[in-house]
C-alpha cells in the first residue's frame, strides 16, 4: 500500500463522524461527488471496505471502526501543526478568525475591529457570531470573546471588565402597563425570556427568586430577538446596561434589583498567542474593552 494522503483520511474521518456524504461535505467545504471519490480512492488504496452504504446513509464497517481512532489522532496532529505554524508568523497580514456572541459581536465589536484594521489594513478579520464556544483546538477561531473562563490548560485567557446587566422596557410599555416596583409585581407584567435556555431562570434562583418558563409571555433563545421584542413594546427584558445607551427608547426598570454582571474573557490558544497578527489583535481588544464604556 502506498502512502495515503492526509486529505483522503480527513475525508474518511468527516464521513465517519457525520454519517453522510452531504453533511461531511458541508463541514469540509467541498462537494459531495469530490468526497465520494475520496472515499472510493481510500478504499481502493487500502483494499478495505470502510463503509456500508444504505438509503439511511453510510455506516462504518468493522475495518472502518478500527481506523477511526488513528484518523482522529492524525487530525489532532494536523491541527497542532497548523496552530504551531500560525504561531510562528511574524507578519501583520493574513487572516484572523474571531468568535463572539451575538450581542457583543453586533453591538460592541465592530468599532474595535474597524479601529484595528485601520491601523493594519493587510489583516483580514473573519467574525463568527455564535453563542456556543468555538473550538480553539480545532482552529474554529484564533481568538474568542467569551462570557466564562475556559478550563482547558492549553488556552490562554485574560479577563476583561465585567458587563453590567439590568431590566429595560420601551417607553410605550411603561406608559401602558406602568413600572414594576419590585419582583413581587412580576406576575402583573409581560416578561421576555428564554425558550429552551435556562440562564435567566437559574440566575433568578441564585437570587432566591423562583421562576418557570411559563412566567415569560415572550420566549426566544435569540438575544437579538429578545431585544427587538422589547423595542417593539412587548415587555420587559434583561440585557446589557451599556447597550441601552444606543437605544434611548428603552428605559431601565427595577433599578433596585442588582443583577450579577456577566464575566467577559478574551481567549486564544497557547500555540498561536505569539503569532504577530493574533497577538496584535488580542492586545488591541484588551485595550479597547478595558478603556471602553460598555462596562460602565
Amino acid at each position: 500500500m502506498n502512502n495515503v494522503p492526509w486529505g483522503l483520511i480527513r475525508s474518511f474521518l468527516a464521513v465517519a463522524e457525520f454519517g453522510s456524504l452531504s453533511a461531511a461535505a458541508r463541514e469540509l467545504g467541498t462537494s459531495q461527488p469530490t468526497l465520494s471519490r475520496d472515499i472510493q480512492t481510500l478504499e481502493a488504496s487500502t483494499a478495505l471496505q470502510l463503509f456500508q452504504r444504505s438509503p439511511q446513509g453510510l455506516k462504518l464497517t468493522e475495518a472502518g471502526q478500527r481506523l477511526v481512532e488513528s484518523a482522529q489522532n492524525m487530525q489532532q496532529s494536523a491541527s497542532h501543526f497548523e496552530r504551531q505554524a500560525a504561531g510562528l508568523s511574524t507578519t501583520l497580514e493574513g487572516d484572523i478568525r474571531v468568535s463572539v456572541s451575538e450581542i457583543v459581536g453586533l453591538y460592541f465589536l465592530p468599532e474595535a475591529i474597524a479601529a484595528f484594521v485601520h491601523e493594519h489594513p493587510k489583516v483580514h478579520v473573519e467574525i463568527v457570531i455564535t453563542n456556543q464556544a468555538s473550538s480553539l483546538n480545532k482552529r474554529e477561531a484564533d481568538i474568542a470573546l467569551r462570557m466564562f473562563c475556559p478550563t482547558q490548560p492549553d488556552l490562554v485567557a485574560r479577563r476583561l471588565p465585567d458587563m453590567k446587566l439590568g431590566f429595560f422596557a420601551h417607553e410605550s410599555y411603561i406608559q401602558s402597563k406602568g413600572e414594576p416596583a419590585s419582583f413581587a409585581e412580576w406576575g402583573n407584567h409581560q416578561m421576555i425570556g428564554f425558550d429552551a435556555g435556562m440562564e435567566f431562570i437559574l440566575g433568578a434562583k441564585d437570587m432566591g427568586i423562583n421562576l418557570s418558563r411559563k412566567d415569560f409571555q415572550f420566549r426566544t433563545d435569540s438575544l437579538i430577538m429578545q431585544l427587538q421584542l422589547a423595542r417593539a413594546g412587548c415587555g420587559i427584558v434583561g440585557t446589557h446596561v451599556a447597550l441601552i445607551k444606543h437605544m434611548p427608547e428603552l428605559k431601565q426598570v427595577l433599578k433596585s434589583v442588582s443583577l450579577p454582571p456577566l464575566e467577559f474573557w478574551i481567549v486564544c490558544h497557547t500555540d498561536t498567542q505569539y503569532n504577530a497578527r493574533i497577538r496584535a489583535l488580542r492586545q488591541h481588544l484588551i485595550d479597547w474593552f478595558s478603556q471602553g464604556t460598555y462596562h460602565s
